[in-house]
């Protein structure tokens, strides 16, 4: 499941300390109370040691095993709170250590509307130049901005042409993998290539274990909290092919393939992709503030960031966010990537995220990725040098 700092119950405070002031002035009263009693209800001389034993000896040691036991629950009390306390802290710190597991980018393929390998898509996008183009839709209507793959269609012939190329790319990929390694196999791909995680299984000889019904960067969040016990391996096929496409979207397909262990030399330099932090709530500032923690990287250190998906980005609640979390983070090292190559749908969380490698790769610097899949699905990740 996902780490979530904020269902730790908070710490409790340690009980008041008894008021002294409040015990001496019930001492007294006590002690006046049980002299008016006695001398009111002695039958005899007001004299003796009984009587002064009764009158003032016996208001004093009921006031005194008052007074211990009331101390004895304070200490007792406190040694409870100090023991919920030490178990709070324990969770916080395990669950912040298991929110700071990250996996090694091994290799990823990129094929999007500006090229099969798309080299060009990163220095398009850092130059902020749009390469969308009108596009008619098929049943007709006005022209829309889209960046569709080569390859045009019905759908079940575009995705009978793009299946070999993925499962090439698959296995190539999966080929550096040390045989006995555990790869799990996350396919994401909406309700298109229904037919690929089976015959990826089938077609490439590492055995694959299917993750099944999440998508975006929940993938990567489950995977990293459920397999990171043992070694293991992490491959990503998404794809977003649009029948009817929207203003300014694009198509693009990505494999990624991810460890949770360094392997020697493979490849001779990678990058760490820490854990997603995933916003449903429209907290954009506790989600920044999680995805810092989990890179563990000063506030200074970030300084560029890869968008992809809706308008939050322009809007004041990630800009406060930002200024808070990340100042060194200004708006002219955001990169849009939505008005480079159009919004990639599923696709979109793993092109920005393999874009962030690239840059990271190539200036060795954090790279932030933010997508907005809904309104309610916001995904944040940070990348950092190896």
């Amino acid at each position: 499941m996902p780490v979530e700092l904020e269902r730790i119950p908070a710490r409790e405070k340690l009980p008041p300390l008894p008021n002294f002031k409040r015990w001496l002035l019930l001492g007294i009263v006590m002690l006046l109370a049980g002299a008016a009693a006695t001398f009111l209800y002695w039958k005899g001389e007001h004299s003796g040691a009984a009587f002064w034993g009764l009158a003032t000896g016996l208001p004093v040691v009921l006031w005194g095993l008052l007074i211990v036991g009331r101390y004895l629950g304070y200490v007792l009390l406190c040694r409870r709170s100090e023991k919920k306390n030490a178990t709070t802290a324990a969770r916080f710190q395990a669950d912040i250590a298991r929110g700071q597991r990250f996996a090694w980018l091994i290799g990823e393929v990129l094929i999007n509307g500006l090229g099969p390998d798309s080299p060009t898509t990163h220095k398009a996008v850092l130059a902020k130049k749009p390469l969308m183009m009108p596009c008619e839709p098929v049943n007709g209507g006005n022209p829309v901005r889209h960046r569709a793959l080569a390859v045009t269609g019905e759908m079940a012939d575009r995705e009978a042409h793009y299946l070999p190329g993925i499962t090439a790319h698959v296995q190539n990929l999966v080929a550096l993998l040390p045989p006995s390694l555990a790869c799990y196999l996350a396919v994401d791909t909406g309700e298109q290539f229904l037919t690929l995680p089976s015959f990826l299984q089938k077609s490439v000889p590492h055995p694959l274990v299917r993750i099944r019904d999440l998508t975006g960067l929940e993938l990567l969040d489950y995977w990293l909290d459920c397999h990171y016990d043992r070694a293991a391996a992490l491959l990503v096929v998404s794809a977003q092919l649009y029948e009817h496409p929207p203003e300014d979207s694009g198509e693009a397909i990505s494999v990624l393939l991810l460890t949770n262990c360094r392997l020697k030399n493979i490849p001779d330099v990678s990058v760490r992709v820490h854990r997603p932090q995933i916003c449903r709530d429209g907290n954009i500032g506790r989600a920044f503030e999680r995805i810092m923690m989990w890179s563990g990287l000063e506030k200074t250190a970030l300084q560029q960031a890869w968008t992809s998906g809706g308008q939050m980005v322009s809007g004041d609640i990630f800009s406060k966010a930002r200024e808070a979390h990340a100042p060194g983070l200004n708006a002219e090292k955001i990169k849009h990537i939505d008005t480079v190559a159009g919004f990639a749908g599923v696709a979109a969380p793993w092109q920005a995220l393999q874009l962030a490698t690239r840059q990271c790769l190539s200036d060795s610097q954090a790279q932030l990725i933010v997508t907005e899949l809904a309104e309610d699905n916001r995904q944040l990740c940070i990348v950092t040098p190896e």
